[in-house]
């Protein structure tokens, strides 16, 4: 199979990859960690924090798309905590690693993805010869209206996504996939690979289609691995009452929520309000206006009959809520989003 500009081939990238950069071959034989002295150093209170820069290195030494860089991680070397505002997808391509997220260090294997929220300190222990770890590096930007129509509203990818965009909410998110024996992934990511190696006349379309199928694929080895263990957030893992809102927002309260988890409401409040940046009662409107608009784009319900299905008994209260959430009403949202598809 074959891919890139000048038809590079699977088998010359996995060479290409394994081969010892001149920064590689140094370390082999002068142990060191690494510690750039150009980098900022970060106070975070806890241990030292150095901010990574965007230089390009080899064998990625291209930037086809202006909003996304790869990286292959130096091996013989302890990367230091650090951290950097961009996303970053980091993919095991071969061997294993230590990653060390916060204070909890995890075992990657061959295979196996990483997805971590902009400013998170992380580091890596020693890669061998054969541990070759990749990195994509997406700016916030990336990460626009028209990226996330592709996905399903309610995926905890989105959700992820839109956190780690916000402004207003805590950047302390990661998650590990399990995504070591799926085929698609690969194929993507070798794609992905190979444009930035040897870029194509169209590169920053294939790039971007090439994301948009990867993170898709990311969403389905998600919702189809039982565990949720693989979500992990520093202060508290609040998916499991997301998921519990987006299926009981009908006819879920504070306290009937609070109940079900074996939490105090306040508690519940305070840590759904620094997670997510809102409130219980903003976070069942949300949901319902999700289910609204999709209603009003994909049915030919009346408005009213939407209206009850999302739980509004008061039509006019509805009416007024949609118009302050969206700016029209939802007759002219409809008409809207109808000629625009």
């Amino acid at each position: 199979m074959k891919c890139g500009a000048a038809m590079l081939s699977f088998q010359t990238l996995d060479h290409i990859l394994h081969q010892f950069e001149p920064e590689e071959e140094f370390n082999k034989t002068h142990y060191r960690e690494q510690i750039n002295k150009n980098l900022q150093y970060i106070d975070s209170g806890n241990r030292p924090v150095y901010l990574m820069t965007s230089k390009l290195i080899n064998p990625f030494s291209y930037a086809p798309h202006p909003s996304i860089m790869m990286r292959k991680t130096n091996r013989y070397i302890n990367v230091q905590p650090h951290i950097h505002p961009w996303i970053e997808l980091g993919y095991m391509y071969s061997g294993s690693c230590d990653h060390t997220i916060f204070n909890t260090t995890h075992k990657l294997i061959k295979g196996q993805i990483f997805i971590l929220d902009s400013e998170v300190p992380h580091s890596i222990e020693n890669l061998g010869e054969n541990d070759i770890l990749i990195s994509i590096l997406m700016s916030k930007p990336y990460f626009t209206d028209s990226f996330f129509h592709q996905f399903s509203e309610e995926s905890v990818l989105s959700r992820f996504l839109v956190n780690a965009i916000s402004k207003q909410t805590s950047h302390d998110n990661y998650i590990i996939f399990h995504s070591e024996n799926n085929r698609r992934i690969t194929m993507f990511l070798l794609e992905l690979m190979c444009e930035h190696i040897r870029p194509s006349m169209n590169s920053k379309d294939m790039i971007n289609h090439w994301i948009s199928l990867l993170f898709l694929e990311l969403i389905n080895v998600f919702e189809t691995d039982k565990s949720l263990s693989q979500l992990k957030l520093s202060k508290s893992s609040i998916v499991p009452i997301l998921k519990y809102l987006e299926a009981n927002y009908k006819n879920c309260d504070l306290h009937s929520t609070a109940a079900f988890f074996h939490m105090n409401a306040n508690y519940l409040t305070s840590i759904l309000k620094r997670d997510t940046g809102y409130s219980f009662k903003e976070l069942i409107q949300k949901q319902r206006f999700r289910s609204i608009t999709n209603l009003l784009r994909n049915t030919q319900l009346s408005i009213e009959e939407i209206a009850f299905q999302a739980g509004y008994g008061n039509t006019t209260y509805f009416y007024k809520k949609f118009r302050e959430e969206f700016g029209c009403s939802p007759k002219e949202y409809r008409s809207k989003h109808i000629h625009n598809c």
